[in-house]
C-alpha cells in the first residue's frame, strides 16, 4: 500500500476571517408618530422610493410626505448608496424613567477621591447632595455597588454603565416612573462632586405609557436599525428637544429640525447651540410648520447624497437648492442677522430661491463629514484586527498595518473632497517637519508614539499605542469681497 502524502506535505486551507460591513453614512430615518398600515410592520422598513411609504402609511401621511421631500431631491440618500429608514414610535410604550445618558466615556479607575456625592433633585423635590463616598474600582461591578450608595437609592435613583472600567458609559435614571418623574443634577456643595466625572449633567423627565417619546425611541433603536440621519414627523417642545438633541450629541449620528416660530431662532436654536449640541440642525422656514419639517427632510437627504468612495462627490449645503419649497419671503435681513448668529439655515429669497448656511455651530457639512469619517475609522480599525488568521504583532510593523487601514480611509476622503492638502496654522504634534509636508503633499498626517515608549501596563494589556491623526479640510467658499479700481 503507498503511504501518504501528509508524511511530506502537509496543506490546510482556511478561509478569510469575518469583519464588519462599512457603515451606511446615507441612511436617512424617519421617526414618526404615524402608525403604518401593515400590521406585520416590525421596527423599521428600508425604503428606496416614496410610492412605496404611500404603501404602507398612506398618501395623506405626514410620514410619506417627508419621504417625497427626501427622494425628490436631484442629488439624495440613494446617489449616496443610502436609503430611507422609517420608524413608528411605540403606541403603547411602558412608562419610562427619567434617564440622563453620560456624554461620553469615562475611565472609572481614576474615581480615587474618598468623598464623592452628586447633586440631584427627584420629582420637583428640592436639590440636594447624595452621599456616595469612595468608590471600589476593583472592577465594573464593584463601581456600579459604590455609585447606588444608600443615599442614592434612598432618592429614588439608580446608576448603569455600559462597557469597560477604563472606559464605561454611565446612566443614571429614576426608578420610580411616570408623569412627573424627574431628574436635575447640579454640582454637588460638600465633597468631590462626582456628577462632571462621570460626565452626567443637565435633566430629564419620565413618561406614562403610551405613545413612545422620540429620545426613547432612539435609545431602542440606535443599536440594531442602520441609520445615520434623523428627522422627525412632528415638531417637540423645547424640553423634549433638548434632550433628544443631548442623546444624540453622544451617538454617532446627526439629526435636522425645523421650526416656522421666528422665536425659536433666539430661543431653543440658540439653547442648544450654546449647550455644544453640533449633532443636531436647526433650520427655520416660515410660512408653515410642515413646511419647516419639509425643509429638515430635503436638507438631510441633499446633504446625505454624498458617496464618500467617489471622486469629489463633498458638497456643502450653502446656496443649494431643495426641490420642493419655494423661498420664504418671510426671511427678512433681521431674521437672517440673527439666524446667522445660532448657527441656523434659511431658505431665503435671492432673487432665486436658495438655502444659506453659517457655522455659528459648525456647518452642516462639517458635522456629517467628521461622524461619517469617525465610523469609516472605527470599522477600519476593527477589521484590521479582525481579519488576520494569526495577529498583529505589538511591534512597528504591527502598527505600520493598523496606520495603514486608518490612512487608506483618510486617502479616500481626501478623493472625494472632504479634505486636501494646505497649511496648518494650529497646534501640531508628532515631528513638526513630517507634520508640515505630510499635510503639505497628501491633506492629512498619521503618527503614533514608539511602541517601545509606550506604558509597559498598557503594552501588557496590549492596547496599541494612541493614533493621533491631523486632516485639513478641503474648506469651501461662501461669500466674496470684490475691490475694483477704476482709472479714467
Amino acid at each position: 500500500m503507498s503511504l501518504e502524502l501528509t508524511n511530506i506535505i502537509r496543506v490546510s486551507i482556511t478561509g478569510a476571517e469575518s469583519g464588519l460591513a462599512a457603515v451606511n453614512t446615507s441612511a436617512l430615518a424617519i421617526i414618526t408618530d404615524e402608525v403604518p398600515v401593515p400590521a406585520d410592520f416590525g421596527t423599521s422598513r428600508v425604503y428606496l422610493d416614496a410610492a412605496s411609504v404611500a404603501d404602507d402609511f398612506g398618501s395623506n401621511s405626514e410620514t410619506y410626505r417627508l419621504a417625497v421631500m427626501v427622494f425628490n431631491q436631484k442629488l439624495n440618500v440613494i446617489t449616496g448608496k443610502g436609503f430611507l429608514i422609517i420608524i413608528p414610535r411605540d403606541q403603547t410604550a411602558a412608562v419610562q424613567p427619567a434617564t440622563i445618558l453620560g456624554a461620553a466615556n469615562v475611565n472609572l479607575a481614576a474615581l480615587t477621591a474618598i468623598d464623592y456625592n452628586i447633586n440631584a433633585a427627584v420629582d420637583g423635590g428640592d436639590a440636594g447632595d447624595l452621599l456616595i463616598g469612595p468608590i471600589d474600582t476593583t472592577d465594573l461591578a464593584s463601581v456600579l455597588v459604590s455609585l447606588n450608595s444608600t443615599a442614592v437609592a434612598s432618592a429614588g435613583l439608580i446608576f448603569s454603565a455600559s462597557g469597560e472600567l477604563a472606559s464605561a458609559r454611565i446612566t443614571l435614571k429614576t426608578i420610580a416612573t411616570g408623569v412627573g418623574t424627574d431628574i436635575t443634577l447640579a454640582a454637588a456643595g460638600t465633597g468631590t462632586d462626582i456628577s462632571g466625572l462621570l460626565e452626567l449633567s443637565g435633566s430629564a423627565t419620565g413618561a406614562a405609557t403610551g405613545v413612545e417619546r422620540v429620545k426613547d425611541c432612539i435609545l431602542r433603536t440606535a443599536g440594531s436599525v442602520p441609520y445615520f440621519g434623523i428627522i422627525l414627523n412632528e415638531k417637540q417642545t423645547d424640553a423634549n428637544q433638548t434632550e433628544i438633541s443631548a442623546l444624540v450629541q453622544s451617538l454617532t449620528k446627526f439629526m435636522v429640525i425645523g421650526s416656522n416660530l421666528s422665536a425659536d431662532i433666539a430661543g431653543i436654536f440658540t439653547t442648544l447651540k450654546d449647550a455644544g449640541y453640533t449633532h443636531t440642525r436647526c433650520l427655520f422656514y416660515s410660512i408653515a410648520e410642515n413646511d419647516a419639517l419639509d425643509m429638515a427632510a430635503g436638507e438631510a437627504s441633499r446633504l446625505m447624497s454624498i458617496n464618500f468612495n467617489a471622486s469629489n462627490t463633498a458638497l456643502t449645503m450653502h446656496l443649494k437648492d431643495i426641490t420642493g419649497l419655494v423661498a420664504d419671503t418671510g426671511v427678512t435681513q433681521a431674521i437672517l442677522d440673527a439666524a446667522k448668529i445660532a448657527g441656523v439655515d434659511v431658505y431665503a429669497d435671492f432673487g432665486i430661491a436658495k438655502l444659506f448656511t453659517s457655522g455659528a455651530n459648525l456647518f452642516i457639512d462639517q458635522i456629517y463629514t467628521q461622524l461619517a469619517l469617525q465610523v469609516d475609522l472605527q470599522v477600519a480599525g476593527f477589521n484590521f484586527l479582525a481579519q488576520t488568521t494569526t495577529k498583529i504583532p505589538q511591534t512597528e510593523i504591527g502598527m505600520d498595518g493598523l496606520k495603514g487601514s486608518y490612512r487608506a480611509v483618510l486617502a479616500r476622503y481626501v478623493n472625494a473632497g472632504v479634505y486636501a492638502p494646505g497649511t496648518w496654522t494650529g497646534s501640531t504634534f508628532g515631528d513638526p517637519a513630517d507634520f508640515a509636508r505630510n499635510i503639505k503633499e497628501f491633506g492629512f498626517y498619521i503618527y503614533s508614539q514608539a511602541v517601545a515608549a509606550q506604558a509597559a501596563i498598557e503594552r501588557t494589556a496590549r492596547i496599541a499605542p494612541a493614533v493621533r491623526i491631523a486632516a485639513k479640510e478641503s474648506g469651501a467658499i461662501h461669500s466674496s469681497d470684490v475691490i475694483v479700481l477704476v482709472e479714467p
